[in-house]
């Protein structure tokens, strides 16, 4: 396995936070590398720097975004801006060198939710408000510096309709 700095991907990264409103992303903690001869089916990783080497070394928080290579350069560019959003979305709103993982009780890393932000980003690329969502669409709140996807708020109707009861496993 050997990287190398790449500091096309780091500008396009940067590009993303700003333009997604990823306030909380310090693009100069943020490193990204181009990594061969990794048998891993992965397009690109995160990783983190642990709060005990933070402190061991006397640094600040830093990500390091690993693009895998040559699977990554083989996708179209729309599907790798996908998998920079992706691995955006692992950086916690702290910034603390953490990694977020796909799953919280508050946030999932999802297909749909990097698509949502992928469509807002070519939104802002061609200077338009937000495109029309298909279906229902989700509210997005600025919340500590970083955006937070919330559910779709419900209408009129539906709020005055009783709610039915949810069911978990099977019926």
């Amino acid at each position: 396995m050997r990287w190398e700095l790449c500091r096309k991907t780091h500008t396009r990264l940067q590009r993303i936070a700003r333009a997604l409103g990823f306030t909380h992303v310090d693009p100069s903690r943020i490193f990204c590398v181009r990594g061969y001869g990794s048998t891993s089916e992965a397009w690109a990783r995160i990783w983190g720097l642990p709060t005990l080497w933070q402190q061991v070394l006397e640094t600040r928080p830093a990500y390091v975004v690993e693009i895998i290579e040559p699977e990554f350069s083989r996708l179209p560019k729309d599907e790798q801006d996908r998998v920079l959003i992706h691995e955006l979305l692992h950086i916690p709103r702290t910034f603390s060198g953490a990694i977020r993982p796909h799953r919280t009780p508050s946030f999932r890393i999802t297909r749909r939710t990097v698509e949502r932000l992928y469509r807002r980003l070519l939104a802002t690329r061609h200077g338009a408000g937000h495109p029309p969502a298909a279906g229902r669409r989700a509210r997005v709140v600025a919340g500590n510096g970083a955006p937070t996807l919330l559910p779709p708020r419900p209408s009129a109707a539906a709020r005055t309709a009783p709610r039915r009861r949810r069911t978990r496993g099977r019926r």
